[in-house]
């Protein structure tokens, strides 16, 4: 069974209790590509790649949707450096990650959020793949298990998430 939809009051009290304001509510959507960096313990040069080229083209993408540069690449790369200093708690990084899953882009499309959560999931496989912590790794150890639990877990949040209007429209 699937949790409540919340409303967006909800979401943006919930959201500010954690700092998260303004235009950093269109960045939520980054914590379950945090999550994997930070599941098999430790942010790795080629996690981060991934992880960057991902926010740089989302910046874009909303600065497209928006119609003209509503965005910079500099507030988002300022909103993950506070979650990528210091690896965050496992609880808050689960409940904004269920935050996630319940608002985002495409609110009245969700072919196009769902198309959206795909690729959101895709590059989570990418950073669990691009590094290892150790070599050599066993035939089912290039995912660790804690990468692969985090990975199911990001799976559940978007299958059992309900989709919220943030942008107040």
């Amino acid at each position: 069974m699937s949790e409540r939809i919340m409303l967006r009051e909800e979401i943006m009290a919930q959201l500010k209790s954690f700092g998260i304001t303004g235009k950093n509510v269109y960045f939520i959507d980054y914590i379950p590509l945090i999550e994997m960096i930070w599941a098999d313990g430790q942010p790795q040069q080629g996690e981060m790649d991934i992880f960057y080229d991902f926010i740089e083209k989302h910046v874009a993408h909303l600065n497209k949707m928006a119609g003209y540069s509503a965005f910079e690449l500099d507030e988002a790369v300022q909103f993950v450096s506070g979650f990528l200093k210091e690896r965050p708690s496992a609880e808050m990084l689960k409940t904004l990650r269920n935050l996630s899953a319940q608002t985002g882009l495409f609110q009245e499309d969700s072919k196009k959020r769902a198309s959206f959560e795909k690729s959101l999931l895709a590059i989570c496989l990418d950073i669990g793949a691009s590094c290892v912590t150790k070599y050599p790794y066993g035939l089912h150890e290039r995912f660790n298990p804690d990468e692969k639990r985090c990975f199911f877990e990001i799976l559940d949040s978007f299958e059992n998430g309900k989709l919220a209007d943030i942008s107040g429209t």
